[in-house]
């Protein structure tokens, strides 16, 4: 065992020789008995895959504004990014990022040994970093920066450790899908402006003006002979997703493979090096709560498909090795656990775990000899607030950033019910409004998210990575555990004033509705048959607010108030861009006002749109560290606040084969 002199971590994995937290040389021996704090990954920039959109965690945080994906509504909510997401998930917002403690000993065991000489190296350090992409020559790494409440897109030469600035900050955003053109004379990324549709762009390495390529279209990757793209469309309307050939100058465009309703293409359509396939994710939510993705192999030639067998929960990213004898994943066996490197052989696709990161990782490039693959590691640090009044720049902490917290609710009584890592596991925890008398409700190791407690304060209902998220409703006390449906990915709950029905989120048809179910047990209800998310009811009962989906950008990009029992929106808002919609919208005490949080770079604030018009006006003007979640007490008199931090950066690994 290793551990930072600095920081006091301890590693175990004897290959580090410096601290993921501050950089620091490790020296051999634990630097205490406490087990390390993991988190979730973070943001991104990418519009939320099902993946994102079921994860709460600290760092998979989704705006508003990300650029759609290839199949129904792109998810670390959750990673988590968990912190966002995230490149979730988006700056801080952790998105998403978008974290929590990874239960490694949950995913299936690969086949063969890891590789024991592994070598992991960051490639940069000031946590800082989002999304990350090596040069084919294994010189230069393109990433996404944040600083502040502005991203853009850097180059760092690597032997010399210098960076230039190539896309600055305010000239596009929502930046994703970083790739360079195979002589490396260009990069290639996705960009979207507030209320346009997303699209591809490219800008030299070297610097310059970024110009557009392709409209509408995500995560481009080329051919080996770099003549020709990959690209991926989602038609919101139709709820189809398709992938498509063109030139590299986006000409002579043509549909290879299409997924429709329940069936879905997800992730990055990467070329076989001798350029007869493309490798792309899909899924269909049929499967689930089983693990629901997989590697299809789509022939360039037009028409055969192939499946290389394992079934995953998540799979983030891929890419081929230069061989062309295996492919690189980011996945993991549950959508609430860290994903992971793994190798999967071609064509016999055997698997092989190549990483055991706490943090996890949430992307993966590769230079053209195969010898270093840069991936990202993204975590928060977050801790409770709370304020004696309900004014957010008024409250104190009353627990410290040892973890992270993964939702907060009041009980009647005026104690408040959160999930929490703390530990080492992300249990669902209660203590006093000022952090006395902490004690955790659960102790399954199951991984929990967005406690809710019911008005009457029987009942406490919350999120379990069991295979896909399912809800679970135990007493307050912590006992008889009772699982409601989870064939539909269920997540997102809340509970009404009358405290008889939760409300939440799920998958159907390819895309998220609103459902309700007896508190007690029995049919869900569907509420929308519109693409929404992250319901919550007002305080009197009579509505729920939702963020809908944007026909034209594939965003989330309204709020909505709809009745309590469904149907069409009653009202509909515009919001904020980056508006973190893997956030519910809360309602103020009073009714008058919605809450929600707007995360532009690394920073998170509390905006409040008025319920009866208006635009939506900021309530926080907080740095770093930001607003993650709100709520507010049941009577109405106070609010508790989670303060988080994303951190993010690139590593290159070598000596993996």
């Amino acid at each position: 065992m290793k551990r930072c002199p600095e920081c006091r971590r301890d590693y175990t994995d004897e290959t580090l020789n410096f601290c993921l937290d501050d950089g620091a040389t490790l020296v051999e021996g634990p630097g205490s008995f406490e087990p390390p704090t993991s988190v979730l990954p973070i943001e991104r920039s990418e519009a939320p895959t099902r993946h994102q959109v079921t994860t709460t965690g600290e760092t998979a945080l989704l705006t508003s504004q990300t650029a759609g994906d290839l199949g129904q509504g792109k998810r670390r909510v959750v990673w988590i990014l968990g912190v966002f997401l995230a490149v979730f998930v988006v700056g801080l917002a952790v998105i998403g990022y978008g974290g929590y403690r990874f239960y490694l000993s949950t995913q299936t065991p690969p086949p063969g040994p890891a590789p024991k000489n592994i070598t992991t190296q960051r490639v940069t350090g000031d946590g800082k970093a989002r999304g990350a992409e090596i040069s084919p020559d294994g010189k230069f790494l393109a990433y996404i920066r944040t600083e502040g409440g502005e991203r853009s897109i850097w180059l760092k030469q690597i032997h010399t450790n210098s960076n230039i600035e190539m896309v600055k900050a305010g000239d596009l955003d929502r930046f994703d899908g970083l790739v360079f053109s195979p002589d490396g004379n260009f990069l290639y990324f996705n960009a979207q402006s507030s209320g346009d549709e997303p699209a591809v762009y490219k800008v030299p390495t070297l610097g310059g003006t970024p110009t557009k390529v392709l409209a509408k279209a995500y995560q481009v990757q080329f051919s080996p002979d770099g003549r020709q793209i990959s690209f991926g469309r989602y038609d919101l309307p139709a709820n189809e997703g398709a992938i498509y050939i063109a030139n590299a100058d986006g000409t002579n465009e043509r549909k290879l493979a299409v997924r429709s309703g329940t069936k879905f293409f997800d992730g990055t359509p990467a070329w076989s090096p001798d350029g007869k396939w493309i490798a792309i994710v899909s899924g269909d939510d049929l499967l689930a709560p089983n693990p629901n993705q997989s590697l299809t192999l789509l022939s360039v030639a037009g028409g055969e498909e192939r499946d290389l067998g394992k079934r995953w929960a998540v799979i983030d990213d891929l890419v081929w090795h230069p061989s062309g004898d295996s492919l690189i994943v980011v996945a993991s066996d549950s959508p609430l656990v860290q994903p992971q490197l793994w190798e999967v052989l071609y064509p016999g696709a055997a698997v092989r775990r190549l990483t055991s990161n706490l943090n996890g990782h949430f992307s993966v490039s590769i230079t053209s000899d195969g010898k270093s693959i840069v991936t990202g590691e993204i975590y928060s640090k977050s801790a409770v607030f709370v304020s004696p009044d309900l004014k957010p720049e008024n409250a104190k902490a009353v627990m410290p950033a040892s973890g992270d917290t993964w939702g907060l609710s009041w009980t009647p009584d005026g104690r408040i019910v959160y999930a929490s890592d703390q530990t080492g596991d992300a249990e669902v925890w209660i203590m006093d409004p000022d952090g006395a008398n902490a004690k955790s409700l659960t102790n399954d190791r199951v991984f929990k998210t967005v406690p809710v407690v019911s008005p009457d304060g029987r009942y406490i209902v919350y999120s379990a990575a069991s295979g896909n998220p399912q809800l679970v409703r135990i007493d307050i006390n912590g006992s008889n555990p009772m699982v409601f449906d989870k064939s539909l990915g269920s997540d997102n709950p809340d509970i009404s004033a009358d405290s008889k029905w939760i409300l939440y989120s799920a998958w159907l048809d390819g895309q998220q509705r609103i459902f309700r179910v007896p508190i007690e047990g029995g049919e869900p209800q569907q509420l929308t048959d519109y693409s929404a998310t992250e319901p919550r009811y007002s305080r009197d009962g009579t509505r729920f607010s939702c963020f809908v989906q944007n026909e034209k950008t594939n965003q989330f990009d309204k709020l909505a108030i709809v009745s309590a029992d469904g149907g069409p929106p009653l009202t509909l808002f515009n919001i904020p861009p980056l508006t973190n919609i893997s956030r519910s919208a809360v309602w103020t005490p009073d009714d008058k006002g919605i809450t929600l949080i707007v995360a532009p770079g690394e920073l998170q604030n509390l905006w409040l749109q008025p319920v009866d018009g208006g635009e939506a006006k900021p309530m926080t003007n907080f740095g770093v560290p930001g607003v993650a979640r709100r709520e507010y007490s049941r009577d109405g008199k106070r609010i508790a606040i989670v303060r988080a931090e994303g951190i993010g950066n690139a590593i290159m690994i070598t000596d993996f084969r």
